[in-house]
């Protein structure tokens, strides 16, 4: 899997992608929206709006698959930003990451635990 591949499958599975990638265009604008920024946004609005997902095992699957991919890029934008910020986002808020963390994968639970570990974000582990 690569970024392309990774981007389209989050449109089908996420009906809101679309809005954020116009959003970062316009926001990025001449330059294209970066996969760390898409991801970041991803990340939050997937932590915002869980209990809408229509599938998230399916979603998480495909972030699972993003992580073990082998492109480093992708892997990293996708921890960096996406898994990052499902963490900021439900900060505080351990309900809220409760309900996210089963649906992690193997590789985005361990840098998810390891994120969590360096930034001292106890209020959210599990």
């Amino acid at each position: 899997m690569n970024a392309i591949e990774f981007t389209n499958r989050l449109r089908i599975l996420m009906p809101e992608f679309e809005e954020i990638e116009e959003r970062l265009t316009l926001e990025f604008r001449p330059e294209p929206a970066g996969i760390v920024s898409l991801c970041a946004e991803a990340g939050w609005q997937i932590a915002a709006n869980f209990h809408s997902i229509p599938n998230p095992g399916a979603l998480f699957e495909v972030i699972e698959a993003a992580m073990a991919s082998g492109d480093d890029t992708l892997s990293t934008a996708v921890a960096t930003g996406l898994i990052e910020g499902l963490i900021s986002s439900s900060d505080n808020r351990p309900g809220e990451w409760g309900m996210i963390l089963p649906y992690l994968g193997v590789k985005s639970k361990a840098y998810a635990d390891a994120w969590i570990e360096f930034t001292d974000t106890g209020s959210i582990s599990a």
